[in-house]
């Protein structure tokens, strides 16, 4: 351990240590910025109490005679916790829950309101000390490509984890936020090279008015949503969203540039290898004239044109579609990558939870 790391109060190393529990992971770095991190979004008392609360949520009550603690002044706390975006609120039949969250997704996403300068350079440092860890080395991955169902082959059946309208159609409520990894960007001086829009983050629920005394997000229509979903593809964008079959509860708009994921992808320059893709681009020989209006679209690299003709490479290729939509000549279209380099995600978040703790080999079942 470090000297600088030895300064900084033990809580914070508690609460890394239960985030890494976590099956998500809350990676640590060969210096103390995994704790800095923590530190700017946490008060030592803040840490040490989020260190100890659970992921299955608890009462005011159950959360005091648990850990021992006095009840008075403990719902104000947590609710403050919880406007700083460092746990999860929920109301249920037996009371409103409070809950402990991974840091992504979950408590770095919604530091969207509270992103300074100086945060944002601390990110950044962690971002590139922590990417060689745990963010891709086990199965299952946290994002899952969902590809533009208008460039995909009109024969082929599309399952509806795989169709981004679906998601928005199916659900009942609907909302929108900035995206803080493109704030974050901005922020040091490296705005997205595919967008200037920053608004592309859509949340949705499957409860009414899930988002109407939401601190962190603005209620939108599904027509809205939908909008907005289109918009983000004619930017470039590429839809994602958790690696699970069911219980999809948001759709990241993301580009190589800004999200924390997909940088680390192109970093690694095996973007297959670490974000699961069904589908992979095809061009029809006949319609293509070379005219390389694709190339600069596709973000993986993974497009070239050195004869007059498009050529894919499909390692590279994460079957987003985002290239297609621009060819003048329709001669892009997304088709069903061979069976056996075909996955099945999970089966919903817990499977997904169960499956990657697993791998990780950590067992969360004190934080449930």
């Amino acid at each position: 351990m470090t000297e600088a790391t030895d300064s900084i109060p033990k809580a914070y190393e508690e609460l890394a240590a239960t985030l890494e529990k976590i099956p998500n992971g809350y990676a640590k770095t060969s210096d103390d910025t995994y704790l800095r991190v923590l530190q700017w979004i946490f008060s030592e008392e803040e840490a040490d109490l989020t260190s100890k609360m659970k992921l299955r949520g608890e009462t005011v009550e159950e959360l005091a005679e648990r850990l021992e603690i006095p009840i008075e002044g403990l719902k104000e706390k947590l609710e403050i916790m919880h406007d700083k975006g460092q746990i999860t609120v929920y109301n249920t039949s037996t009371g409103r829950r409070y809950g402990l969250m991974p840091f992504a997704v979950g408590i770095y996403e919604e530091q969207w309101k509270r992103m300074d300068e100086d945060f944002a350079l601390l990110i950044e440092e962690y971002f590139k000390k922590s990417l060689p860890n745990n963010m891709f080395d086990t199965e299952p991955s946290i994002f899952r490509v969902v590809p533009i169902n208008r460039v995909i082959k009109p024969e082929l059946e599309i399952y509806p984890y795989e169709t981004a309208e679906d998601m928005i159609k199916n659900a009942k409520s609907w909302g929108v936020r900035e995206c803080i990894c493109k704030m974050q960007k901005d922020l040091v001086n490296d705005p997205c090279k595919v967008t200037s829009n920053k608004t592309v983050c859509l949340p949705f629920s499957h409860k009414e008015n899930a988002f109407d005394d939401s601190k962190f997000t603005d209620p939108i229509s599904k027509e809205q949503a939908l909008e907005y979903l289109r918009t983000a593809e004619e930017d470039g964008l590429i839809h994602c969203s958790m690696n699970i079959q069911t219980g999809h509860y948001y759709i990241c708009n993301c580009c190589s540039c800004c999200c924390g994921v997909l940088r680390g992808l192109t970093e690694r320059d095996q973007p297959l290898a670490f974000l699961n893709a069904n589908f992979v681009m095809s061009v029809d020989e006949e319609l293509c004239v070379g005219c390389e209006t694709c190339v600069d679209r596709c973000q993986f690299h993974a497009l070239d044109v050195p004869d007059d003709m498009l050529v894919i490479d499909v390692q590279k290729c994460v079957g987003c579609g985002v290239c297609a939509i621009v060819c003048p000549e329709d001669a892009l279209t997304l088709v069903e990558r061979p069976a056996n380099e075909k996955t099945i995600p999970p089966s919903d978040f817990m499977d997904w939870m169960t499956q990657k703790a697993t791998n990780r080999q950590v067992d969360p079942s004190d934080l449930m």
